[in-house]
């Protein structure tokens, strides 16, 4: 359970360099000024929604990113990323189950996209599905199978599972992958003191 902090962590980096890509450098501020504009001119604007409720995700105002993001989808229900920072809104407000069923969302939406199998396992860590998290992990292998985090998520959920081998083989294949990726090598140390 010690790496939980940690997934949560490089979770919450990661998703902020890939929420909302289109406004790099933007102010999460100015996103909600030009967001509320839009909407004062058209308040069925779903990519505006989408825009307020992902500064709102920003500035970890979870509730409001929710509200927003739930209007973006009841208007454009095909935006793949609407439910999935709806999910990281939720998830970083410790709605777990709430989260896996928004990433799951848009996965089917949109099967190919690493970060959402990234982001439902770890929300399945956290609720402990370890068989589920194994599956994203995985996928996430397949979709990025030069990526250690892939390989690390997956030996992580074999490990907190009880499997001590898998867990082992994916810290090393994480490893053989990036060679000082920090979680792969504390997994593997964990792993290795408890197969003493």
């Amino acid at each position: 359970m010690k790496f939980l902090n940690r997934i949560s962590l490089i979770s919450f980096i990661f998703t902020l360099s890939v929420i909302c890509p289109a406004h790099a450098g933007t102010t999460p501020q100015t996103m909600i000024y030009k967001a509320n504009q839009a909407l004062a001119t058209d308040p069925k604007d779903a990519k505006a929604y989408f825009n307020r409720g992902t500064a709102q995700l920003e500035l970890d105002n979870y509730a409001e990113a929710v509200k927003d993001l739930t209007q973006a989808i009841s208007l454009e229900p095909k935006a793949a990323d609407a439910y999935f920072n709806r999910g990281m809104a939720l998830r970083l407000g410790k709605k777990n189950s709430e989260a896996i069923e928004d990433y799951s969302k848009a996965i089917e939406l949109f099967a190919d996209n690493w970060s959402y199998y990234f982001e439902r396992a770890n929300a399945r860590i956290v609720t402990a599905d370890y068989d589920g998290a194994i599956k994203d992990g995985s996928e996430m292998v397949r979709l990025a199978p030069k990526d250690a985090e892939s390989y690390f998520m997956r030996g992580l959920a074999s490990y907190l599972k009880g499997d001590l081998d898998a867990g082992l083989a994916d810290a090393d294949k994480a490893l053989a992958v990036k060679n000082w990726h920090k979680g792969a090598l504390k997994l593997k140390a964990e792993i290795l003191e408890k197969k003493r």
